[in-house]
């Protein structure tokens, strides 16, 4: 059972008559596949007024960083305040008249992936106004996994905008328990978290196009890098959306040799398509997703040079830092360092 599962159990809600606003997306959904806005609006202890969304919009057709506007749910004939658009915090005036805003959001405890930022901005918000706070949580796949640098204030964005390891293995609901435990912003806010129960493996719902199942979840802080050196394909959207680099002239020979010495167990396989690929065995060590990615960029530059890499014109080096939330990873990769040198920066 989700948050919300949790929540719809109770035979009264909270706060009976509150005028509630709901911050949620295409994942937001009930054990039964329900969507948490239609199973709230159902209930009458509540008058659901007012919702929001994300980024890739509440109904999750988004693209990537695109500018989603505000819109009517026109079933439940609400309006949706994009907090993907013109505004990336919700004015206060969205939140002054609500009695409680409840967050419903499918994340995957990653610093880069936006989901995070809005929590803390719609908080901080929410603190100002003094509009009371519940987050319905639902378990993350990379759940209690850290691995990665930590933020560097100078690079501070929406695609990094908390100061955790890259990868902190938190959910929503912890996640927002630690912002208002650690940010003195944060200390008259009201806060509820209604938590997961029983619930390692609930049904998954992508909370993006390019998080299409949770195998995708799990692999995202592996190979999202590419997306600042678009000329390799993550297949973002496809049905292996981010479980694979590809690029047309590669060759996997080479690259499979230095993974190879990296003490990474990979054998040539061929896929359905009969390309090579490469496949990796598991080797009982902890899953550490950001040091498998610097062992990768790292093996894709010793293969193609630091030219193709960062230099070609179609990269963006300033986006993978703040990806990243650090130059220094890059300036290392460029610098020629090794996987060991570059993990030691973390």
């Amino acid at each position: 059972m989700n948050g919300i599962d949790t929540l719809l159990a109770r035979p009264a809600l909270p706060r009976p008559g509150a005028n509630a606003g709901l911050l949620a997306h295409a994942a937001s959904r009930t054990r039964t596949g329900e969507h948490s806005a239609n199973a709230l609006a159902r209930r009458r202890d509540w008058r659901l007024t007012r919702l929001f969304s994300p980024e890739h919009g509440f109904f999750g057709n988004g693209a990537a960083g695109e500018i989603i506007d505000s819109a009517r749910h026109p079933d439940l004939d609400l309006p949706i305040h994009s907090l993907y658009g013109e505004h990336r915090s919700p004015p206060p005036e969205w939140l002054k008249d609500l009695d409680l805003l409840v967050i419903d959001l499918q994340d995957l405890g990653v610093r880069c992936y936006t989901y995070a930022s809005t929590l803390q901005n719609v908080l901080l918000v929410a603190a100002d106004v003094g509009c009371p706070v519940m987050v319905l949580d639902r378990p993350t796949p990379l759940e209690g996994i850290t691995d990665g640098p930590g933020l560097d204030p100078a690079l501070r964005s929406f695609v990094g905008q908390i100061d955790l390891p890259l990868v902190y293995g938190l959910s929503q609901g912890p996640l927002a328990l630690h912002l208002h435990r650690t940010d003195p912003r944060l200390k008259a806010l009201e806060l509820c978290v209604i938590p997961a129960e029983n619930s390692p493996n609930p049904p998954w719902h992508p909370p993006s196009p390019g998080i299409p199942n949770r195998t995708a979840a799990l692999v995202y802080p592996v190979t999202v890098w590419c997306e600042a050196v678009p000329q390799v394909s993550v297949d973002r959207g496809g049905p292996r959306s981010f479980h694979l680099w590809a690029m047309p002239d590669l060759n996997p020979g080479p690259v499979i040799d230095i993974l190879s010495l990296e003490g990474l167990d990979a054998t040539v396989t061929k896929s359905q398509e009969n390309w090579p690929g490469i496949l990796f065995t598991p080797n009982g060590e902890p899953y550490a997703p950001v040091r498998n990615a610097v062992r990768l960029l790292t093996a894709l530059r010793d293969q193609l040079g630091t030219d193709r890499l960062f230099r070609h014109p179609d990269a963006r080096p300033d986006f993978f830092d703040k990806l990243m939330g650090t130059a220094s990873v890059r300036a290392a990769l460029e610098n020629g360092q090794t996987p060991e040198d570059i993990i030691a920066l973390f």
